[in-house]
């Protein structure tokens, strides 16, 4: 018996009568249009997004971000979006929170009082102090004369926080924030300081201890009535303090880590 002839219905392609734009599945597939990932600052179809979402590279010198003050802190306002609406909302939940922060700073000092590798640096002189300072870590305690004195550098420097001039990269604030890291090394920052012992704090508790702050000023911020501060506010006012934070956090690592 003969076998059945097969009908071969395959469609014949003169595949050299093909290109590449014939078909709208051989071409490459284009992105969607870039969107703005902070929808909430567009208040208007007209407003421009604060994030360049088709950004150009701008040509950073690795040598100047280690020794030019300013240039690191363009550089560091340029990644982490610190604009002048940020300082805005800093210098308005300012007074909001004024009354708030002796206590931040005794919650702070009662957390690192919890971990004997944290306590033991009050053991050593802080520069400027010349009081009397206890030997032993079981006499030291939150209300020890230097305990109140570095408490009182901590209210100040979180205040002026909120407070300070951010606009000019050269500025004393941004100065003054970078000493704060550099004495933290052990070396000397402050010209009104000098011949005093050093103090050294591993960045590690640094680090930890502007983690701790930031969470309380945050949760400080949140908790405002909304007639003090409506919640678009709130949400500025906590994403300006991260930034802030953030920058002054880096200005602590530069002095510890070999870049």
């Amino acid at each position: 018996m003969s076998p059945v002839p097969v009908e071969n219905t395959t469609p014949q392609i003169d595949i050299g009568s093909l290109s590449l734009g014939d078909t709208d599945s051989q071409r490459t597939p284009h992105a969607d249009k870039p969107t703005c990932p902070f929808p909430h600052e567009l208040k208007t179809e007209l407003d421009s997004c604060p994030l360049n979402v088709n950004p150009s590279t701008q040509e950073i010198s690795p040598t100047l971000l280690r020794t030019s003050l300013p240039d690191r802190i363009n550089y560091l306002k340029d990644f982490i979006l610190f604009r002048h609406t940020d300082e805005e909302i800093l210098h308005k939940v300012a007074p909001l929170v004024n009354d708030l922060i002796p206590k931040v700073v005794d919650e702070l000092y009662a957390k690192l009082f919890e971990f004997d590798v944290t306590k033991v640096i009050f053991l050593q002189r802080n520069e400027g102090f010349d009081g009397p300072l206890p030997t032993k870590l079981e006499d030291l305690t939150l209300d020890s004369p230097q305990l109140i004195y570095r408490k009182i550098f901590m209210k100040s420097w979180a205040r002026r926080v909120l407070t300070s001039d951010y606009s000019d990269p050269a500025g004393k604030t941004w100065s003054y924030m970078d000493k704060v890291g550099i004495m933290h090394t052990g070396v000397k920052a402050f010209r009104h300081r000098e011949g005093v012992k050093p103090l050294v704090v591993p960045y590690r508790d640094c680090a930890l201890s502007l983690g701790w702050v930031q969470t309380v000023l945050q949760t400080a911020i949140l908790k405002l009535d909304e007639g003090e501060l409506s919640m678009e506010e709130k949400i500025g006012a906590v994403s300006a303090v991260s930034k802030v934070i953030w920058i002054q956090n880096d200005l602590f690592a530069r002095h510890y880590i070999e870049e």
